[in-house]
């Protein structure tokens, strides 16, 4: 049995190669940052897709194209030519694509929430890890796992901790003896720390009854009281029942 000469395993971690992986590392974490800062925005407005959904789509989008700049690096360094080189550029396009429709199959919509988004971006980010250590460059492959590691936990505090708006989707019947108001609902939400999207209500009427739903979320200057606002509801005429619960779309 033959092993792999000395000078081809240095060759991963030359010193050229480290520099290489050094300037990799910063454009993954310049990447992570940004895509925070993008994901925060939704985050704060209570949808699905927050921090780390976006920051791992975004270090791994950066992960695969930054390699590309350093073709003579690919394998140790080892001369290759047009040919090869894009054989793997092909590879890779063939990983991405089957790797979204993998993340797909993760993404689950449960009612009016969905979950799975960060599962699927971690497959995702994962392909960029395994396209990184394929290509050889060790050094930036271990970087993007364990800045998805701190993504999947550290940012998942950080989002927890941050302030943020959270959104609740309201369902009332009312019997024909209702004569519910738009202006009467939304005060009361107001009241006890709610908004309602004007957008959002949604009338139907059935056989004696009047069903409105809308969407209600949180004002950040002021603290929510569920409490208190289902008791308000409760005092509406002709409500014969409710529904409030949690909604990220």
């Amino acid at each position: 049995m033959s092993f792999p000469a000395s000078e081809l395993l240095l060759s991963y971690w030359s010193p050229k190669a480290m520099e290489v992986n050094a300037v990799l590392l910063l454009h993954l974490v310049g990447s992570m940052v940004l895509g925070m800062l993008v994901g925060y925005e939704r985050s704060f407005h209570g949808r699905a897709a927050g921090m780390r959904t976006f920051s791992l789509v975004c270090m791994a989008s950066t992960g695969i194209v930054a390699i590309f700049g350093y073709p003579e690096f690919w394998f140790g360094g080892q001369h290759v030519n047009t040919i090869t080189a894009d054989g793997p550029a092909r590879v890779i396009q063939g990983i991405v694509t089957g790797i979204g429709f993998l993340g797909a199959g993760v993404i689950i919509r449960e009612g009016h929430s969905i979950s799975g988004l960060s599962t699927a971006a971690s497959i995702w980010t994962a392909a960029a890890i395994g396209i990184l250590i394929g290509l050889g460059f060790y050094g930036a492959g271990i970087a993007l796992a364990l800045l998805c590691a701190f993504s999947m936990t550290i940012v998942l505090q950080l989002e927890r901790w941050l302030p943020r708006r959270k959104r609740y989707l309201f369902e009332l019947s009312f019997n024909l003896d209702g004569h519910p108001s738009a202006e009467r609902l939304q005060a009361l939400a107001e009241i006890n720390g709610f908004t309602i999207g004007t957008d959002s209500i949604s009338i139907s009427l059935g056989k004696n009854r009047q069903f409105w739903s809308y969407t209600a979320t949180t004002l950040p200057r002021l603290k929510p009281d569920m409490a208190n606002l289902a008791l308000a509801l409760q005092q509406l005429e002709g409500l014969e029942k409710f529904t409030i619960s949690p909604t990220r779309i």
